[in-house]
């Protein structure tokens, strides 16, 4: 097939997937025969008689206070460990590479138990700071594994350029190595950063107010389970669909700036 007709078979393509998307999600509304009732839902953005934000709008900023605190705390402890593995002294190396193995085998939900239920327990922490740590330690774990990777993959040829040319490590690392490996690393961290957004929705389960635990208190009290979820589910992927455009916005430039 001529390259020129690649353009036109993918976008035949995705509008053949936006339809049978579109079409199964009409017909899921239409084939419940449900009277479906989306008004309700605005007592619970905002409270008319306190005339405050209602329990989906306090569960939005926990949801975003908790990724945001997570995702900035889980990649500053992420860089610290990535560099810890790549190091020459080999018990911090093997302890580091512990770390990562222990967050990155065992399931989230798992480990907010233990945070929550044992360590959470013994330091008297909140659900709060529990469901952060949690999320912290476990977004740090792959960040730490990006991060070796793409130091780990560095091509050599250019680190002995540069000290042929007389730039001593620092140069080094802050004029060739991060600007390359930030632009490697940005669309898999972005990946993560949106994962854990999404993993954000288990600190419900410690009774930790977000999206999800506030969904749970409007259906506990409406009884109507799906036009809540909807909704929830359209701002969770209004959030995520943000986070990502951001970092496609990021990549670009960082490639413009590369030229």
């Amino acid at each position: 097939m001529h390259p020129r007709a690649l353009p036109w078979l993918y976008t035949l393509l995705s509008i053949a997937l936006i339809a049978v998307l579109g079409g199964l999600l009409v017909y899921s509304f239409v084939s419940l025969d449900y009277d479906w009732d989306f008004r309700f839902l605005l007592d619970y953005i905002w409270e008319p008689e306190t005339n405050a934000p209602g329990l989906i709008l306090q569960g939005l900023w926990g949801t975003f206070y908790i990724s945001v605190l997570s995702i900035i705390c889980g990649t500053l402890l992420g860089l610290l460990v990535g560099l810890l593995m790549i190091g020459p002294e080999p018990v911090s190396r093997h302890a580091a590479t512990l770390f990562v193995d222990i967050f990155r085998n065992t399931p989230v939900l798992v480990q907010l138990y233990v945070m929550y239920f044992i360590v959470g327990t013994a330091f008297s922490l909140s659900p709060e700071v529990a469901g952060i740590l949690t999320l912290s330690l476990f977004c740090s774990a792959y960040v730490a594994d990006i991060f070796r990777a793409n130091v780990v993959e560095f091509e050599r040829g250019q680190l002995d350029a540069a000290k042929a040319m007389g730039l001593n490590r620092w140069q080094i690392a802050s004029s060739i190595m991060a600007p390359q490996i930030l632009r490697r690393m940005l669309p898999p961290l972005v990946g993560q950063f949106v994962s854990l957004v999404k993993d954000s929705s288990l600190v419900s389960v410690v009774s930790v107010t977000d999206l999800t635990k506030s969904a749970m208190n409007v259906v506990s009290v409406s009884f109507r389970s799906f036009e809540t979820w909807f909704v929830i589910a359209v701002i969770y992927c209004v959030l995520n669909y943000s986070l990502s455009s951001y970092g496609r916005y990021l990549e670009k430039r960082l490639r413009v700036g590369a030229r």
